[in-house]
């Protein structure tokens, strides 16, 4: 009678694996039981935009999964840099710039061109549609990111095309198609054209590789070389996570330590992309806020710290505290960010 494990397969006696703050793992191919740990994702690549996407829900639930042995893979993000977002295109660039960053030892990729305009051209409205139809838009060749978008109607006919996503690296206007809702078998006709824009511009940044966690607790500044360009610039998306809180200010007032609190608000990339998008920016971990309990004195004041979820942060978040108390002096927190170790449960099924 076969075992539960796999020869091939990590293990311990209970599935258990351990993945340090920026590491991944390919399990060799087959089904498994799957279950998340607090700071793993489930990364499927991406062959057009050459990336690893996060992929599946973003609970710990126990599920069985089939890993292919190449393109599904376990990975631990936090404390690099996951991906990247231009704000401002640039002028001139007639190859790939070369971008470095401070710190981190990421890889990345530029892609020059090749985003599509925001002003779709509507060259049939079609007729009685029920539903607003499926926009699809044809992929780039590699390296590149896909546009998206979706539509409205009006009187059963096509009325705007919207985009979401400009993409980056088309090297002709793509083919769009107008899909019917599956709720929808009454409408027809609908046409639309878009055209191609940024043109010898930095439309899209893809990180090849996230490198070494940084433990600086400073987002690292990216730089271009090369490209024949000038001008172009981009903010860094972390993967952080709050590996320590220090009390900096006590406060007052703050109550019982069973009520009291903290969190990290904010902590998400703000500044406008040179270029509409976001998916290709941003969907690449599972970002949420940290929940940390901390104790307090007779006064009400803070004291102990204790994280209980260290979250998930694209950039440095700010702390906010909450109380049962009437708070008499405001308490002052301060973040070291960073990765986090985790553990995950991946159990190969019986042969």
């Amino acid at each position: 009678m076969p075992g539960l494990f796999q020869q091939d397969a990590p293990r311990v006696a209970s599935g258990a694996m351990a993945l340090a703050a920026g590491l991944s793992y390919v399990p060799p191919a087959g089904w498994y039981l799957y279950i998340a740990g607090n700071y793993t994702d489930l990364q499927r690549f991406d062959p057009i935009a050459q990336i690893w996407r996060h992929c599946g829900d973003d609970t710990r639930g126990m599920r069985f999964t089939f890993f292919d042995g190449s393109t599904l893979r376990v990975a631990n993000p936090t404390g690099c840099a996951v991906a990247v977002v231009v704000t401002n295109g640039g002028t001139g660039y007639t190859s790939p710039p070369t971008v470095t960053a401070s710190a981190g030892s990421a890889s990345f990729l530029a892609i020059v061109g090749g985003a599509i305009s925001t002003a779709a051209t509507i060259l049939a409205g079609g007729s009685g549609y029920l539903y607003p139809p499926l926009l699809w838009i044809e992929n780039p060749p590699e390296p590149g990111f896909q546009a998206s978008g979706y539509t409205t109607i009006a009187n059963g006919t096509l009325s705007t095309v919207t985009l979401i996503d400009q993409g980056a690296g088309y090297l002709y206007p793509p083919t769009v198609l107008i899909l019917n809702d599956p709720r929808d078998g009454a409408g027809s006709g609908a046409q639309a054209s878009v055209a191609l824009t940024g043109a010898q511009t930095i439309t899209g940044i893809a990180v090849t590789n996230w490198g070494n966690p940084i433990t600086s607790g400073t987002v690292p500044t990216l730089s271009f070389s090369g490209g024949g360009g000038s001008s172009a610039a981009a903010i860094a998306v972390m993967d952080w996570t709050i590996q320590s809180v220090s009390v900096t200010t006590a406060g007052a007032g703050y109550g019982n330590s069973a009520a009291v609190t903290a969190s990290g608000a904010g902590g998400y990339v703000t500044t406008a992309p040179a270029y509409i998008g976001g998916f290709s920016s941003t969907a690449t971990s599972r970002w949420r806020a940290a929940v940390i309990d901390i104790a307090t004195n007779s006064t009400g004041g803070l004291t102990t710290p204790t994280i209980i979820d260290a979250g998930r942060y694209q950039s440095i978040p700010f702390p906010v505290v909450t109380g049962a108390g009437l708070i008499s002096t405001a308490a002052v927190l301060a973040f070291t960010m960073g990765g986090q170790n985790s553990t995950l449960y991946l159990i190969p099924a019986q042969q």
